[in-house]
């Protein structure tokens, strides 16, 4: 008499997957020795001159070249336990951030101290994971709730990993967005809007994760500590002069100028490395599961997010109309997004129409019921039990060092309505919504890397993949 051995459940089996990325892979110096793009996946070709149709309905086609490769295979969709590991490589919780800097060194920058796993100016949750599959496309974001200092502490804390990606998965379409190699502008057939290199994106089966940044919400928040703490206040490019704070200009007030581009520059900049961390962590988690990984920026993300429905409808956001008092170009567009999922931060719009509406929103942020830096018992670091210990948060936030100024408040507030005023905007010179640099996840076929490389960069991970997480 036989007996056969009982079938795992599906939760079973997602245990034992989360258990081996946590506790069998490689070492990190392990992983970073091996660690590069892998473009090319089962169910791809490159130069196969071999004519394809995309979703929707473009032709694709490469003549064929000397690395002509056409997939003897399906593409392999990415299962939700691959999904959600390297979602939460990317942005998921982990804990609590520390903030461990001094209470009179501009901590007031504060907002959120629930912790991510990839570092933000401010610890600022302006940049999400778009997630682009066949069933859709989606926002990761898992919130701000904590249960503790350290989330993942051991086996029994694995399971969060596929909570938080169930949870924190928030639809904004239905598939996937009209776009691919072969979209182009009428008139300009040899003109590439995705990139020339990324002949296989947006492929039926695959799963491309964007981090998408509201490069506005750091603008506004981090505004009152760059006056109060900094001292640095902004001028006119065109005039020279102070942009509405002349009066605050003097010793302990406003002290350092610098002009609206360059702040502007500088927000726009430390808002791209968030991305870039999310992006390297995404990396490391593929790598460690043997899955490929295939990087690429450059592509007009305006277009993905659906600014120019005439020529692709995209992501469906919404837009505002063009600014034509914008002193650049690169400033007249104001992607909104998708309401109550991914919304800019920028005034004048439906829930910032002015100055005064945002300035009172940020400083609520900080000091509101249920905020980190609240004085009552509902404090956030109270109620959760940390960072820090019950009586440092009490001494801290009782710390008159810890409250932004009466007057940088004011001051901030008269240089957003100069920019609405001279320039019927603000931020004045970039577009707030960013979505430009990302990664495509995927199942490498070891088959192009044999024929036309040594086959060393196939590590054993990817060759085992299949049998050991399928």
């Amino acid at each position: 008499m036989t007996t056969t051995a009982p079938i795992p459940s599906t939760e079973d089996l997602a245990h034992r997957q989360l258990k081996t990325f946590f506790e069998q892979t490689r070492t990190l110096p392990q992983l970073l020795a091996t660690l590069r793009s892998r473009r090319v996946a089962m169910g791809y070709q490159i130069e196969g001159g071999e004519e394809e149709t995309s979703l929707s309905g473009r032709r694709l086609y490469q003549p064929k070249g000397p690395l002509a490769f056409v997939s003897e295979h399906a593409v392999v969709p990415l299962t939700e336990v691959e999904e959600a590991i390297v979602a939460w490589s990317a942005c998921g919780p982990n804990g609590m951030a520390h903030w461990d800097i001094a209470s009179t060194g501009g901590f007031h920058e504060l907002v959120g101290i629930a912790g991510r796993t990839a570092a933000a100016p401010g610890n600022s949750f302006a940049t999400d994971l778009l997630v682009i599959k066949d069933e859709g496309a989606f926002i990761y974001n898992p919130g701000s709730e904590r249960e503790r200092m350290v989330e993942i502490q051991g086996e029994e804390d694995y399971h969060k990993i596929l909570d938080w990606y169930r949870t924190g998965m928030h639809k904004i379409m239905d598939g996937r967005p009209d776009i691919d190699w072969a979209l182009r502008v009428p008139g300009a057939p040899n003109a590439s809007l995705f990139g020339p290199y990324q002949y296989n994106v947006n492929r039926p089966g695959t799963t491309w994760f964007i981090p998408i940044t509201d490069h506005g919400w750091l603008y506004f928040s981090v505004m009152l500590n760059i006056f109060d703490a900094w001292h640095i206040y902004l001028t006119d490019d065109k005039t020279g002069e102070p942009a509405g704070t002349g009066a605050w200009v003097g010793e302990g007030q406003l002290e350092f100028p610098i002009t609206i581009s360059q702040f502007e520059q500088f927000i726009f900049q430390v808002e791209t490395y968030p991305p870039g961390s999310m992006v390297q962590n995404m990396r490391l988690a593929a790598e460690s599961m043997g899955l490929g990984n295939w990087i690429f920026c450059g592509f007009f993300d305006d277009v993905l997010m659906g600014a120019f429905p005439d020529l692709a409808r995209g992501l469906g956001f919404q837009h505002e109309p063009l600014n034509e008092r914008a002193p650049a170009v690169s400033g007249a567009l104001k992607t909104f997004g998708m309401k109550g999922v991914k919304e800019a931060t920028y005034i004048p719009s439906e829930k910032y129409p002015d100055a005064r509406t945002i300035v009172t929103a940020m400083v609520e942020e900080k000091y509101g019921t249920g905020r980190t830096m609240s004085k009552g018992e509902d404090n956030w670091m109270l109620a959760h039990g940390g960072p820090f210990t019950a009586d440092t948060v009490r001494a801290l936030v009782n710390s008159p060092q810890v409250r932004v100024s009466d007057w940088a408040v004011e001051a901030c507030v008269a240089y957003f309505d100069y920019c609405v005023q001279t320039y019927g905007q603000c931020p004045v010179y970039f577009n707030p919504m960013q979505c430009n640099f990302g990664a495509v996840v995927h199942h490498v076929d070891p088959l192009f890397y044999e024929m036309y490389y040594d086959g060393s960069s196939v590590t054993p991970a990817i060759r085992q993949h299949m049998d050991s997480w399928h």
